[in-house]
């Protein structure tokens, strides 16, 4: 390898590693939020999901009132407040199981070129199939 193959080696590295996204990779520096849903409830629902570099995704839904930032908390995987599971991606493709304390979801979806998610999910618990949109919400706390 020449030395310029190296530098351009190192900064894949180092963009992959502080979670900026690289031709429509996962990132890991902020949350993955859906739009408002009104349809079933006053306060409408949203969903969010976190990725971490060790392969575990959480999910997390709650109604519409706060900002992206104020959920930061109840995405650690010690505290376990949202489900919780493990990605795999195969290029383009993502696709997760999330296991909660009432029971499991399952994703399966597209990581857009602009690093948007648009994903698939089916409840283990009650049947229920959707798609969503994912949007990329940085945080920086």
């Amino acid at each position: 390898m020449t030395r310029m193959n190296y530098k351009t080696l190192a900064s894949l590295i180092f963009f992959l590693a502080v979670g900026i996204n690289v031709n429509g990779q996962i990132r890991f520096d902020g949350l993955y939020e859906t739009e408002c849903d009104y349809e079933d409830d006053d306060e409408g629902e949203q969903n969010y999901l976190r990725f971490y570099q060790n392969g575990k995704v959480i999910s997390v839904g709650t109604d519409c009132e706060g900002e992206a930032s104020e959920l930061l908390e109840w995405f650690t995987i010690e505290d376990k407040k949202g489900s919780l599971g493990e990605y795999y991606i195969n290029g383009s493709n993502i696709k997760f199981t999330t296991t909660g304390s009432v029971g499991s979801v399952e994703y399966k979806g597209k990581i857009s070129s602009t690093g948007s998610l648009q994903l698939k999910s089916k409840s283990l618990i009650n049947g229920y199939k959707g798609k969503e949109d994912y949007k990329f919400v940085e945080i920086t706390k």
